[in-house]
This record gives structure tokens, C-alpha cells and sequence, in this order.
């Protein structure tokens, strides 16, 4: 079942703050990483510098590859060999449907039109709603529920 979608980047991009919370570790575990090779920095402009998609994918590709034990050296060769995109599709939430209007029996006001939803079912009878315009934290803290407190759908239902 798809997870919530991750906005894409603000034209600004991230802060140093907003990548490690989107990717859900620490400023120093971020520059550390730069520190070990694992992403490339961006120009540095300061507190200006801001970082990009690729940034969040691959912060969010290596945290991964942590919980599986794996040390930084063999993260960084795995990193080296697989495309940015293929990394994306493995780290981030599907993209919205083109147009979410609502289906039969939902609410429409006018307040809600063109702002998409996306349903997350935790288990028959228990679902979370989280705005697609979400920020990045909002969406990574979906994913998270959902892989602490969520159960498989008995098989055979839909």
C-alpha cells in the first residue's frame, strides 16, 4: 500500500535543521555524513545554505541502510552504485495523483478543493489523513506511525 507522498523541494530547498528532521537524525549525524564523503556539500552561503532533493534522498538512503547495520564505507560504495532515481523510489513515498478530486460521500468544501488527502490505513478500522501540502517532517512522521503501530491487512481483504 503506497504511503503518503513527500512534497518536492521548496525553490529554496532545505535548511541544515529542516534535511535532518525530514530525514529524521541529527544536524551532527548530517555533517558527519559530509564529513565521511557519503553526499555532496552544496555552496556554502552560510546560514543561507540550503540543500536540495538529492540531499533528502540520500540522507534518507543512508539512515536506512544504518538500521540495517551497515557500515559507512560499504553505505558509501552501495550509494556510489545506484542512481539517484532508483534511491528516491526506494526512500520516498510515491507522488500524488495528478488530480485528487473527492469521491462519492466525501466532503467537498470549498475550503478543501484542490488540497489532496492521502489515506493511510493503519488496520481495518483505524486510518491517518495527512494533507499532501504537508511539510516533509509531517510526511516522514506518517511513514514512521505507520511502520511502528501499523499491521498487515488480513489476507484476502481490500
Amino acid at each position: 500500500m503506497p504511503l503518503v507522498p513527500t512534497p518536492p523541494v521548496a525553490p529554496r530547498g532545505y535548511s541544515a535543521v529542516e534535511l535532518a528532521r525530514a530525514a529524521g537524525v541529527s544536524t551532527g549525524t548530517i555533517k558527519h555524513w559530509f564529513a565521511e564523503g557519503l553526499m555532496d556539500k552544496p555552496a556554502f552561503h552560510g546560514r543561507r545554505t540550503t540543500y536540495g532533493r538529492e540531499h533528502l534522498v540520500r540522507a534518507l538512503a543512508i539512515k536506512k541502510l544504518r538500521e540495517h547495520n551497515l557500515l559507512l564505507p560499504e553505505i558509501k560504495r552501495k550509494l556510489a552504485a545506484i542512481p539517484l532515481e532508483e534511491l528516491a523510489k526506494e526512500v520516498l513515498p510515491p507522488e500524488p495523483p495528478e488530480s485528487a478530486a473527492p469521491g462519492a460521500g466525501e466532503r467537498a468544501d470549498t475550503e478543501e478543493l484542490g488540497r489532496a488527502w492521502r489515506r493511510v490505513e493503519l488496520m481495518p478500522g483505524l486510518e491517518l489523513h495527512v494533507r499532501a501540502d504537508a511539510g516533509a517532517v509531517v510526511h516522514r512522521m506518517a511513514v514512521e506511525i505507520r511502520e511502528k503501530y501499523g499491521c498487515e491487512r488480513e489476507e484476502g481483504r481490500r
